[in-house]
């Protein structure tokens, strides 16, 4: 009887969801790039941990998915570029986008 209790107990739990790296990274890069521009100069103390959290995030996926430090590195400048641009000519995009990275973290799992 215990066996069986046992054989559903690790049967009902799972791993976590994982987002492939692959995948995931580009968004990561987004979302920091957007929050770095969002900021100001001053940021909050959820706006520098949102800045912390997506750039350990990068790291993570970018390695798992064989990104060099380089390619990190530029792919983010080019990315700040963009958003950059983005608040300034359409900024209701530029809203939508900050608000489908704020989404990420009130997920289960980002």
């Amino acid at each position: 009887m215990i066996d069986l209790l046992l054989l559903a107990m690790l049967a009902k739990a799972q791993a976590p969801y994982e987002p492939p790296p692959a995948v995931f990274y580009p968004q990561a890069v987004g979302c920091a790039a957007s929050a770095m521009v969002a900021k100001g100069k001053e940021p909050g103390s959820e706006q520098a941990a949102d800045l912390m959290t997506w750039g350990m995030i990068i790291a993570d996926t970018g390695r798992k998915s064989g990104r060099t430090a380089a390619q990190v590195e530029n792919e983010t400048k080019a990315a700040l570029s963009f958003f950059r641009y983005l608040k300034e000519k359409k900024p209701p995009a530029f809203a939508a986008h900050v608000a489908y990275c704020r989404a990420l973290f009130d997920a289960d799992r980002p």
